[in-house]
């Protein structure tokens, strides 16, 4: 935890230098000595911000996913097509950026009962539940049919998250010669008409 004193841009460059160590030596093999000597710090230095690697790690979870999505929403367009537009482009560009450590926090997260629950509950409830309150004011104001909030916003989240850590890791084979544009393009297209023909504007 930041403590007072210390500006927000040494806890950026410490959370910068752990994402790509351990992004390049994953989890376990991580030390934090290794992440001082990258940030150009003292060791002790990191445990003024983070009581352990465990924190640390959610930290920079929060900073690479939820903290960009929030950006990114507040960019967004207000109709919904731009909207899901604009979160379907930040998480494919995200995950080809971030791909190596995505592969620490997905492989730690898979092994570690009690950091999959933080990490559910401290971010990806949060940014499920931003989902589901844009959804519900649409809903609202009759630009989308009522539907189970709750199982639209889950499906499609799920769904955004593998396409683009799959595209992230295997470009070559997933959808290759598909621009990044089209395939945001023909997904907005799918989640907001399904497969059926694109009723005709009024």
């Amino acid at each position: 935890m930041e403590q007072s004193g210390f500006p927000e841009d040494r806890r950026t460059q410490i959370l910068e230098a752990a994402a790509a160590v351990l992004g390049e030596k994953g989890y376990e093999r991580a030390t934090m000595k290794e992440i001082a000597a990258h940030a150009g710090i003292a060791p002790g230095t990191i445990y003024l911000y983070f009581k352990n690697k465990r924190e640390l790690l959610l930290a920079i979870a929060d900073a690479l996913i939820t903290q960009q999505v929030d950006q990114a929403l507040a960019e967004a367009t207000q109709d919904t097509a731009g909207y899901i537009a604009a979160v379907l482009r930040d998480r494919i560009r995200f995950a080809r950026e971030n791909q190596a450590f995505l592969q620490a926090l997905v492989a730690e997260i898979w092994t570690d009962r009690e950091l999959r629950e933080r990490f559910f509950t401290q971010i990806i409830g949060p940014v499920l539940a931003s989902g589901a309150q844009y959804l519900q004011a649409q809903v609202a104001a009759d630009r989308l049919r009522p539907c189970r909030v709750e199982i639209v916003v889950t499906a499609v989240a799920g769904s955004i998250v593998i396409l683009s850590a799959l595209r992230a890791l295997m470009p070559e084979q997933l959808l290759p010669g598909i621009s990044d544009d089209e395939l945001v393009e023909e997904l907005t297209r799918l989640y907001l008409y399904g497969l059926l023909p694109r009723p005709e504007k009024p």
